[in-house]
């Protein structure tokens, strides 16, 4: 019998009072592909969901994997807020989201508190925790292509103690500090794919405190708009506890391993975006994994992409090691070699690193 990867993941599900959009029925039924998954989960929800998440598991045969909280929503740490965010969100207009309410921004940003009280009763002895959100859609379509069942036990069975998160856009880090908020939150700023996130208890739990306290701070600065956002600030200062995967929503599970899908959003999005900015340590990890798949063959990109990335590599890497940049050059010729296609696209495309070749030309010199 193959063995319940070594995570628990939490989610949770509310009937919250704010006139929802569509029936509860309908809402827990969007759950049903993620609750089918033979995985360790807690669940919290209140009287009038959990009855109906457990049938759903109890028909998937996998109560024993499962342990429910029944809680009042009223009682969630983030409920102290409720009265603050009321008044934020009459106060400052990007606050008041349509598609949100009060209740439905509380429950989101409690996710933290969620994980961390997993973490604390962690009632299957793992190793690792995590995030899902419960209502994924058929076939888990809001955070996967092409589902598979073994899509999520492959996720956790090859995940490492790092906190563990796909990064969707990059913005300026100007948004760090508390002096820029006002205009950080003055839009919605994509920053990641909060829906779905993995992390061993030592380093998870720092980062799930922290995520509380920028959000305790941006609500009583008077902003917040669900919990993405907060992010901003944990991604610099837990860097090295941090690993990143890219994309899109639709691709979380696609990418989270390894990068699989929508490499043009990744390349256009987020590469290309942390080149702009000058962030070329975050740059150099991202172009160094997209090149592993591309040259490993796992992954196919059309010849100006790869050229391009390649391109991109020996820009960043000037910012880096210089001197690899000779390396790098002999590499995209040999490339080039016997490929008419990468030929001429290099050709026409070598003014992108015409001058940094001549900015170090005396070590080319020497070759």
């Amino acid at each position: 019998m193959t063995p319940i990867p070594d995570c628990t993941l939490t989610t949770a599900c509310f009937c919250l009072n704010d006139k929802p959009l569509r029936p509860l029925e309908e809402t827990v039924d969007s759950s049903r592909a993620l609750l089918a998954i033979p995985v360790y989960i807690v669940i919290f929800g209140d009287s009038q969901t959990i009855p109906l998440l457990k049938q759903i598991r109890q028909d998937a045969g996998l109560l024993g994997l499962t342990v429910f909280h029944e809680v009042d929503v009223q009682t969630i740490w983030s409920f102290q807020y409720r009265d603050i965010v009321t008044r934020n969100r009459e106060r400052f207009f990007p606050t008041r989201d349509s598609r949100t309410t009060v209740e439905s921004h509380l429950v989101t940003c409690n996710k933290f508190d969620f994980v961390l009280q997993t973490m604390n009763s962690n009632p299957f002895k793992t190793t690792r925790f995590g995030w899902v959100d419960c209502f994924l859609g058929k076939d888990t379509i809001k955070i996967c292509e092409n589902y598979e069942p073994n899509i999520l036990p492959y996720i956790l069975s090859n995940i490492t103690d790092k906190f563990h998160i796909q990064v969707l856009n990059v913005c300026d880090k100007k948004y760090k500090f508390k002096e820029n908020r006002q205009e950080f939150y003055s839009r919605y700023q994509w920053v990641v794919c909060g829906g779905f996130f993995t992390c061993s208890e030592t380093f998870g739990r720092p980062i799930l405190e922290r995520l509380k306290t920028i959000f305790c701070e941006t609500t009583m600065q008077g902003y917040g708009h669900g919990e993405e956002m907060l992010y901003m600030e944990v991604l610099d200062e837990f860097a090295t506890s941090i690993t990143r995967s890219y994309g899109d929503y639709g691709q979380i599970w696609n990418n989270f391993i390894k990068p699989t899908k929508n490499y043009h959003y990744i390349y256009y999005f987020i590469l290309k975006t942390y080149m702009e900015l000058g962030y070329w340590k975050e740059a150099k990890v991202c172009c160094e994994i997209l090149l592993e798949e591309i040259e490993s063959y796992r992954v196919h990109v059309i010849p100006s992409m790869r050229i391009g990335i390649w391109f991109d590599w020996f820009i960043i890497m000037y910012h880096h090691e210089p001197k690899q940049c000779i390396e790098i050059k002999n590499y995209i010729d040999v490339l080039c070699k016997n490929d008419n296609k990468l030929s001429k696209i290099y050709q026409n495309d070598f003014w992108r690193i015409e001058w940094y070749v001549g900015s170090i030309q005396e070590v080319f010199a020497k070759n």
